[in-house]
């Protein structure tokens, strides 16, 4: 990852011109969810999700508990959209100069980035996981939960890039906006924090001098 990366990491947002040359530097990076992970995080929810849905049909129908079957009904459907309809859980995302494709079940999802003109992003720093939303997003397409903590590049790197791509984005796009100012604001306290500050001078030090 370059300095200039680096640098815009801290502050929450890069010039459009240091992205695009830093994407085109390295060309097209294809970021691949890890294949154990998204079984668990994204397949056995969705299938579940789908399972659920029946059994809280044929539980309302016999009006078996029905406050909790209906709780079921809304979680599996709701989980079972995104996953199969909405295809909000990409498995592999490629990032280039030119474009974001994002792939999911056989669907391809390419964005152009020159059309790119917003994109909401929600993070989750600890687990580098971000729910963005392409151009303001849609019912069937545009609103994506990326883990990218979970996602690595073919040379085995973890999908860092990916996540500062993101948070760039959002700030080159809507600076002013309150989560990029939010950002702008704590990265300042870290490098604050990480200045070395000068040790106190005590009394018996001044006199010293003084003499």
């Amino acid at each position: 990852m370059s300095d200039d990366r680096r640098r815009a990491g801290k502050d929450g947002q890069m010039a459009p011109a240091e992205g695009q040359a830093a994407s085109a530097a390295s060309g097209p990076v294809t970021f691949t969810y890890d294949p154990h992970r998204y079984r668990f995080d994204v397949m056995v929810p969705g299938v579940v999700g789908a399972i659920a849905i029946p059994v809280a049909l044929v539980m309302i129908a016999s009006r078996v508990l029905v406050p909790i079957a209906l709780l079921v009904l809304v979680v599996g459907v709701y989980t079972v959209f995104n996953t199969f309809v909405a295809k909000c859980y990409p498995r592999v995302v490629t990032l280039s100069d030119e474009a974001l494709t994002l792939e999911s079940f056989g669907r391809r999802d390419v964005y152009p980035i020159a059309e790119i003109i917003r994109m909401p992003v929600r993070e989750n720093g600890q687990v580098r996981s971000a729910y963005i939303r392409v151009n303001g997003g849609g019912i069937l397409r545009g609103r994506y939960f990326v883990g990218c903590g979970d996602m690595y590049t073919p040379d085995g790197e973890r999908g860092e890039a990916l996540y500062q791509f993101f948070l760039d984005t959002e700030a080159r796009l809507d600076p002013d906006n309150i989560r990029v100012r939010a950002r702008r604001a704590e990265a300042r306290k870290l490098e604050d924090a990480e200045k070395p500050t000068a040790a106190p001078t005590g009394r018996r030090h001044r006199r010293k001098k003084r003499h």
